[in-house]
């Protein structure tokens, strides 16, 4: 007997990535994806599925349209309704023969848990017939913070086929990283490896980077944690037990950006530490954005919370070699996964608990750099929020940081230089530079 056949179906990608991820690891079973009801009932037209994880409220058929189907055209899949509104809410449940479960968003990981619970229980496919090995992938970033192997890691060679690289326990360090990526791999597989089981690794590895395990510098451990909180959202999406990491490292930020008042002294001990690019960047955007503004008088605990969460997390989805955005725009080198980053990251901070307001705002915002240049909207400047343009600016200034960093040209004259010319684009960006004047950055 081959493996059951699951369908989720949902109108946000993230949701599905995260549902599908819970599910290959809660149960040996093949996975189908559908972003809307009319493609989940052509899905169910072709091939039978076992169990079906739906949404309601989605465009072109709704989870009770594919309810309704499924009634009329006499199958026997089980239905689960995934939404935040109750089946008992709709009428079209009220023949419950095929209802099975219901999960409740944004509750996902402990409604699949029960879902399966009940489902192996009830199911023929519980039985040795079934392989109950289950691969899902691990990016070698997250690899090389976990260190230590938590199970036997394989490499897929094709469809179905896969050897073993790392045993359980072995080292994973600085040099695999470097081979794998040398070779273009940049995600291995895991076995048998429970959401769960992850998270609390990554939430005890963040405990002792926190505690000042081998650390004096604590931006250097910040940036840490971050490299290690990136890996892990952009691998699995948001898990409830990473909730209070996130809060952790927001308010560590905060404390860091505001306590050394000397922006040009913070930069350059940022330029000193080391972690990934995007890390680097994210921490030294919190600083500028912080700085500015206080400076123009937006120096609200509000604010700063929106300015360094949007730092943080606004290149979660950008792969790890991307560097200085605003060159690549400026040469239009703009990929599809380039294009999707900041609405991508701006849904994930709306999974986030105690998220500021507006705050996906700032994150959407960040390349609309105006005259039709920007994306995603290609919107004038002067539509942007206040705190969108604060942000688009100070991005611009870590960009040219760090590119004249890595160049060996780093001067002030140099960045000054450099940054006039971003000011000609727009006359808040001039307010703005006028500002890092004041506070006698350069």
């Amino acid at each position: 007997m081959g493996k059951p056949q699951v369908l989720i179906v949902d109108d946000e990608e993230e949701i599905r990535d995260i549902v599908s991820f819970f599910v290959d690891s809660s149960y040996p079973c093949e996975v189908s994806l559908a972003c809307d009801g009319e493609e989940a009932i052509r899905l169910l037209n072709e091939k039978k599925f076992e169990l079906i994880i739906c949404d309601y409220n989605m465009p072109h058929k709704n989870g009770g349209d594919v309810y309704k189907f499924l009634l009329e055209s006499g199958q026997s899949c089980k239905y689960v309704m995934c939404s935040s509104e109750s089946p008992q809410s709709f009428p079209v449940f009220q023949d419950s023969r095929l209802m099975f479960g219901y999960i409740q968003k944004p509750n996902l990981m402990n409604g699949v848990k029960e879902v399966f619970q009940k489902f192996k229980a009830q199911s023929d496919v519980s039985n040795n017939n079934v392989s109950m090995q289950s691969y899902f992938p691990i990016s070698t970033r997250l690899l090389i913070s976990l260190n230590n192997m938590p199970v036997n890691i394989f490499l897929k060679l094709s469809d179905g086929k896969y050897v073993k690289v790392f045993s359980e326990g072995s080292v994973f360090d600085e040099t695999d990283f470097l081979k794998y990526e040398g070779k273009g791999i940049s995600q291995l597989y895991a076995l048998n490896l429970s959401t769960d089981v992850l998270v609390q690794k990554v939430q005890k590895i963040i405990d002792n980077i926190s505690k000042g395990t081998g650390k004096t510098n604590k931006a250097q451990a910040v940036v840490e944690i971050q490299d290690l909180v990136l890996s892990t959202l952009k691998d699995y999406g948001f898990h409830e037990g990473l909730a209070q990491v996130v809060e952790a490292q927001i308010n560590d930020t905060i404390k860091i950006c505001e306590q050394d008042r000397t922006l040009s002294m913070l930069l350059n001990k940022m330029l000193k530490i080391k972690g990934s690019y995007i890390s680097r960047h994210s921490f030294m955007l919190s600083a500028v954005t912080v700085a500015l503004a206080n400076k123009v008088g937006w120096n609200s605990e509000t604010t700063s919370q929106k300015l360094v969460m949007s730092s943080l997390f606004h290149d979660v989805f950008l792969k790890d070699d991307v560097i200085n955005e605003v060159s690549r725009l400026e040469l239009k080198e703009l990929d599809e996964e380039f294009i999707n980053h900041p609405q991508k990251a701006a849904q994930l901070l709306d999974k986030i608990p105690k998220v500021p307001p507006d705050t996906g705002r700032i994150v959407m915002e960040q390349h609309e750099v105006g005259e039709g240049a920007g994306f995603p909207r290609a919107i004038a400047i002067s539509e942007t929020t206040p705190l969108g343009q604060l942000f688009t600016f100070s991005h611009y200034l870590v960009d040219e940081i760090l590119d004249l960093s890595s160049k060996g040209e780093f001067t002030m004259s140099a960045l000054e230089q450099r940054m006039e010319k971003v000011a000609d684009q727009s006359s808040r960006y001039k307010k703005f530079l006028t500002l890092l004047n004041e506070l006698k950055f350069f």
